[in-house]
């Protein structure tokens, strides 16, 4: 039996819109323990991913002296349309599974947005593929 993206995907992922902000994404994998947020259209059309590392990557330190009030005004007014990676890579619910890891190790990528048509059904990370493999062993 080959496992498929469909067998193995979070569904139904919870998202943020494009016009959301920095401060919402960083609550947002604060609040929910992930790494990833696809980013969606109102009808739940993908249109791009947010990891971790971008929202490190374009938050300024709040540490530095006299810094606070330039943290808040990014934080707060960029929204994650700006941050986001537009070419994401996606699977369908039944992409095999070894096309997955596949994907995951030639595009060095740490999530595949799972969708159907257009619109993200499910999310799968490099922790889930890592699950499904030790079951396995």
């Amino acid at each position: 039996m080959t496992t498929t993206l469909g067998a193995i995907m979070t569904r139904e992922p919870k998202t943020l819109r494009p016009d959301q902000t920095l401060l919402d994404a960083m609550c947002f994998l604060r609040d929910h323990g992930v790494r990833h947020i696809p980013i969606v259209d109102g009808d739940g059309r993908l249109l791009g991913v947010v990891t971790d590392r971008d929202v490190k990557r374009a938050t300024p330190s709040a540490l530095i002296a006299g810094q606070r009030q330039v943290w808040d005004e990014v934080v707060r007014g960029t929204p994650v349309a700006k941050i986001m990676t537009r070419e994401v890579v996606t699977g369908a619910p039944a992409t095999p599974l070894r096309e997955a890891v596949r994907r995951f190790v030639e595009d060095k990528i740490g999530c595949l947005p799972v969708v159907e048509g257009e619109r993200v059904v499910g999310i799968v990370t490099a922790h889930d593929l890592l699950r499904v493999m030790l079951d396995r062993l």
